[in-house]
């Protein structure tokens, strides 16, 4: 294998994304770049495949070929560049991490969302027929070779605890690496019988998505969602986790419509004791922040700014207040300067 010490990211060594159609990549960011699964094209013929070959190449070469652009940009910036989240997997002859978004199945309708990865979106907002499934059990077979290499194990994308082919995985995952760490996204809106045994067998560590405390404008965002249902589930997770001694940490996707919030969550993860973290939402742009005019940016930058500055920590139990310095002073404060340039 092409060595990576030269590259300013791992991803391709040691990671491959898949997504609802049945592409590999070796992240989220470069999904549709790189091969295709097929019942005629194995795991195996992918991950040792020409096109993964000539990624890594491209890495070492230092070429940030495609969307990689995008990532060297906050490589350059010191913003968190996720090339940063593979650096702590190995890299050996097989993949030590895999991400799947293996279907759209979603109970809600986020408005930062699409039908790609919600059933509901596609059939009631873009007015198209269901997204064919891409994997059969045969890719489940395959995978089997592949667990017991493995550091981590991710499912996101859709409400992975409402897809059957998640639960089947865990399910497999809990014969073969029963240890392995499990990571799952999830709205924290479904928590069935099915879901509580994959809890039981398995070491699953959980992400649990909350853009808002209040619950309209939680409900405006994440359409169909009830966030009492949230807490009430929440409190499940906490209790799982924490008896288990596995992560929990809440995500948030800061848009124009939420992100006065964002210092609140500082005070909700502090008394949960949990883990905190902002996502980046590009897409769509209507909702996004990095497109502002400068003007507004400010005003979020600042209005963000004095909040964090009048913040006491609730409890010093769990302290993400680093968390949303980043966000504040990197993240946003780049943006402002783009911003500047823009104009």
């Amino acid at each position: 294998m092409i060595d990576h010490s030269k590259s300013k990211c791992r991803a391709a060594w040691n990671n491959m994304y898949w997504n609802v159609h049945a592409k590999a990549s070796p992240c989220w960011l470069t999904v549709g770049e790189i091969d295709r699964w097929t019942v005629d094209r194995s795991i195996s013929d992918i991950w040792n495949g020409k096109a993964y070959r000539q990624k890594r190449q491209d890495l070492v070469e230092q070429k940030f070929t495609g969307r990689c652009f995008e990532c060297k940009k906050d490589i350059d910036n010191n913003v968190w560049p996720l090339a940063r989240a593979y650096s702590q997997y190995s890299v050996k002859k097989y993949p030590t991490m895999m991400e799947m978004e293996l279907s759209n199945q979603c109970n809600l309708e986020c408005i930062m969302c699409s039908g790609e990865l919600s059933s509901g979106i596609r059939k009631n907002r873009e007015g198209k027929p269901p997204l064919p499934m891409a994997y059969t059990d045969k890719f489940i077979d395959q995978l089997e070779e592949f667990i017991p290499h493995l550091e981590e194990l991710r499912f996101n994308g859709g409400e992975p605890f409402a897809q059957r082919i998640v639960l089947d995985i865990c399910d497999m995952v809990a014969k073969v690496n029963p240890k392995l760490k499990v990571n799952i996204a999830t709205n924290g809106t479904v928590y069935s019988k099915r879901v509580r045994k994959i809890l039981e067998q398995n070491n699953v560590h959980i992400n649990l998505s909350i853009d808002s405390l209040d619950p309209e404008r939680y409900a405006a965002i994440r359409i169909n969602g009830d966030l009492s249902k949230v807490f009430q589930n929440l409190e499940r997770y906490k209790k799982y986790c924490t008896d288990g001694k596995r992560e929990l940490c809440i995500m948030v996707n800061p848009m124009r419509n939420n992100w006065f919030e964002m210092v609140d969550f500082l005070d909700f993860t502090n008394r949960h004791n949990t883990n905190l973290w902002y996502n980046t939402i590009r897409y769509p742009e209507e909702y996004a922040i990095w497109n502002l005019p400068s003007d507004k940016l400010k005003n979020i930058y600042d209005g963000l700014q004095k909040r964090l500055d009048d913040w006491v920590p609730y409890t010093d139990k769990k302290n993400n207040v680093h968390i949303t310095k980043h966000l504040i002073d990197e993240q946003i404060g780049t943006w402002l300067l783009d911003s500047y340039t823009r104009e």
